[in-house]
């Protein structure tokens, strides 16, 4: 039977993270979150300093193996991170997510190239938060499409091809690139052979400064301000054969379902901290507000706001759970993980919006930071994929079982 109980070491973490997300990363996240020039944001004191504390505890590295310098964390420990961090900030938790994908590459890849043992060192030994990865795939005609199997019409349009050892890689990516203007290293994925559709699709980890590698400017976006996201463009730039990951073919597919697994189960994870920051900072609130001669808490509406919205986050974790469980015992479950990720963001969108509405006139002010979690959680709708297209794929999925 599946316990809720946490090992202590879990425990120690989750109430590291809940210190540091209160601490530093809220301040941190709001802070950015006003300054309107994103570029500007992106290289301010204050994201520095943030990223700097972060890793200097050590949240970019808590998935790595011990034997590579990592934490060693526990399995179910990132859920519980993510969904901590994401309490005080859903855009930074979101660019510590995606920071270590190279790193985590690289731990099992350092004898293929001296890059790849150098950038693991580098990276598990950052203290100013330096390094970090990025996952190039989407492409500004291609995204949700990317699970589209079995049909030659549709595949990448950015480009890999053959010259003597070396691939040539010329296109774009697309402007919603997570950690795409910061990133030092890439998971580049790009089609090779056409005639294959998206199962053409070639994958590459790369480190981000090869010659003919250049950045858009950062997204200026609605919410999650705190992520970085940004086009990367590949003019002839030459990729050694040591940098392939995956060839193309059906590996492609069961590599992309698999980082789909975690990646929803992950989204999921930062849906419910924005609704819980929300739902904590309207509690507060209603207990603290008097209208009609009562704190607003003994109000029969607003108790059930409040009832409603934890209700709600309650259930939408423990289906996160089951999807991380089942991922940590070695049975990933696409449907489950897409399940979880589609509840918990359209929960969050819900919560957020009766949040609001329990401080009323004052819920629209930037004053208070309910508006933002208002903001944030419509991206959680739409990252890595619609919520509607992803139900879809899921649907599939479970017809094909």
């Amino acid at each position: 039977m599946v316990s809720f109980t946490l090992p202590e070491e879990v425990e120690r973490i989750r109430d590291m993270t809940r210190d540091f997300a209160r601490t530093e990363i809220r301040p941190a996240g709001a802070e950015i979150d006003r300054i309107s020039d994103p570029e500007a944001a992106y290289t301010s004191d204050r994201m520095r300093k943030v990223l700097a504390g972060a890793y200097e505890l050590g949240f970019h590295k808590l998935g790595l193996p011990k034997e590579v310098g990592g934490v060693g964390a526990p399995e179910m420990t990132s859920i519980i991170v993510q969904e901590e961090l994401a309490v005080g900030d859903a855009g930074l938790a979101s660019h510590l997510l995606v920071a270590p994908m190279i790193a985590g590459i690289s731990a099992g890849a350092k004898d293929r190239h001296p890059f790849y043992k150098e950038y693991l060192e580098a990276f598990v030994e950052d203290t100013k938060g330096v390094h970090s990865g990025a996952w190039a795939v989407t492409e500004p005609h291609h995204g949700s499409d990317l699970f589209q199997f079995g049909q030659p019409d549709i595949h990448m349009e950015a480009t890999a091809t053959k010259d003597g050892d070396e691939y040539v890689v010329n296109g774009q990516k697309s402007a919603f690139v997570s950690n795409g203007w910061m990133a030092d290293a890439i998971l580049l994925m790009v089609n090779h052979d056409p005639s294959q559709g998206m199962e053409g699709t070639i994958t590459f980890a790369i480190p981000g400064n090869l010659p003919g590698i250049t950045r858009g400017k950062p997204l200026n976006k609605l919410g999650l301000r705190g992520l970085n996201q940004a086009e990367i463009y590949f003019d002839n730039v030459r990729i050694p054969p040591e940098f392939v990951m995956l060839p193309p073919g059906a590996a492609y597919r069961m590599m992309l379902e698999r980082i789909g697994t975690g990646g929803n189960t992950a989204v999921g994870a930062l849906a419910v901290g924005v609704a819980r920051a929300a739902y904590e900072e309207a509690l507060a609130y209603a207990k603290e507000r008097v209208q009609g001669g009562r704190r607003i808490c003994e109000h029969d509406t607003v108790k059930l706001k409040l009832f409603d919205a934890y209700r709600q986050i309650e259930a939408a974790r423990a289906l996160l759970w089951k999807s991380s469980w089942l991922i940590s015992t070695g049975r990933p479950h696409l449907p489950t993980a897409m399940a979880a990720r589609t509840m918990a963001s359209d929960m969050a969108m819900r919560v957020t919006a009766e949040m609001v509405q329990v401080f009323g006139g004052y819920g629209i002010s930037k004053e208070h930071p309910v508006e933002k979690f208002y903001r944030d959680a419509k991206l959680l709708q739409i990252m890595d994929g619609t919520n509607e297209l992803v139900s879809l794929k899921a649907a599939d999925q479970l017809l094909a079982e």
